[in-house]
């Protein structure tokens, strides 16, 4: 299966460099890295690409307590049915990974390249050239896993893990995911996500001594336990009147809660030796269908992190709302 190279336009570049969900760590619970890249497909992506293969967008993590493995994750503009239809020969799906800068690929100046597709036993298939037009890449031996999970709009997300350090990814790298799906035309159609640019050099030098600590390439051999892979954690949310209740569980090792409220400000709170201890401030955002019921007045917030316990959300700074408060029990659940 080939793969598709789109060339990096001045458009996709500025449009790589507007706002995005970037967050870097202030306390135990969040990610080290933690990148949401904007949503949407390039310019001249293709819409006859069928729904299962539409892109929506892609997201870069790496953990606290392993920051050599760097989570590529993609994003998928619908859900799908059945984990398996990503290996489907008609589907062309892959995720370019270069450096140092985002234009390497067109000048022939990168220092590497990657391309990253999902293959069988959610085992990831790496192939390394030397230019973006190569047409054989050589395998890597560096072992890299996926798996196929939910976020908390109940989108596909394909998640790769990668060793930084086997792979030789740089401090600053770029990416982005093409998918083509053959639907019987001369020309398959394909989608493009829009390149991103992602500045890891606060972590970079983390990833080599967390990789020497964990055995090297062995290390990346070592199997995940069955509840490890089975783990999801849960916030279970509710507030004082009684009129408001959610759960909300997501797979993996980090919790994710998302609500609307009428007040545009809110505070995660944790509840430590009796007090409770401000964790962060957010500000709403108005994203009408993410708030169906509640009509274009509120505000979208969400939290995500690690630690489990008792937290609370405040939400406040409106003069015609008063303060309200959101309880939140976060227990991790193996028994899935």
């Amino acid at each position: 299966m080939f793969q598709k190279v789109f060339r990096v336009s001045l458009l996709s570049l500025l449009l790589s460099l507007l706002p995005s969900n970037i967050y870097s760590a202030n306390s135990a619970e969040d990610f080290l890295l933690r990148v949401d890249a904007n949503q949407g497909v390039s310019w001249d992506s293709s819409q006859a690409v069928p729904n299962i293969a539409k892109l929506k967008q892609m997201r870069f993590r790496t953990l606290g307590s392993n920051p050599d493995n760097l989570k590529v994750q993609v994003v998928l503009a619908n859900p799908l049915n059945n984990p398996n239809d990503i290996l489907d020969s008609k589907w062309n799906i892959g995720t370019w990974i270069y450096g140092p800068s985002l234009y390497c690929l067109n000048d022939n100046t990168c220092s590497f390249i990657l391309i990253v597709r999902p293959n069988y036993n959610q085992q990831a298939q790496i192939k390394i050239y030397k230019k973006a037009d190569d047409k054989d890449g050589v395998i890597s031996d560096c072992p890299a896993t996926y798996t196929v999970e939910k976020n908390e709009n109940k989108d596909s997300v394909i998640s790769y893990n990668l060793s930084i350090t086997c792979l030789n990814i740089k401090a600053t790298f770029a990416s982005y995911t093409f998918s083509g799906y053959d639907i019987g035309f001369t020309d398959v159609p394909y989608q493009y996500t829009v390149p991103s640019y992602v500045i890891n050099t606060d972590y970079f030098e983390l990833a080599k001594q967390s990789y020497d600590r964990n055995g090297g390439k062995q290390g990346l051999n070592k199997p995940t336990s069955s509840a490890e892979k089975e783990s999801e954690i849960c916030v279970t949310a509710s507030n004082k009147t009684g009129d408001y209740s959610d759960e909300q569980c997501t797979e993996g090792d980090e919790w994710e809660f998302t609500f609307c409220d009428s007040n545009p400000k809110s505070d995660l709170q944790i509840l430590k030796n009796k007090k409770w201890v401000k964790l962060r401030t957010s500000k709403g955002v108005k994203v009408t269908e993410n708030c169906p019921d509640a009509g274009s007045s509120v505000y979208w917030f969400k939290y995500y992190g690690e630690t489990t316990g008792k937290h609370r959300v405040k939400t406040y700074g409106s003069k015609k709302f008063s303060t309200g408060y959101i309880d939140l029990v976060i227990a991790r659940n193996d028994t899935v």
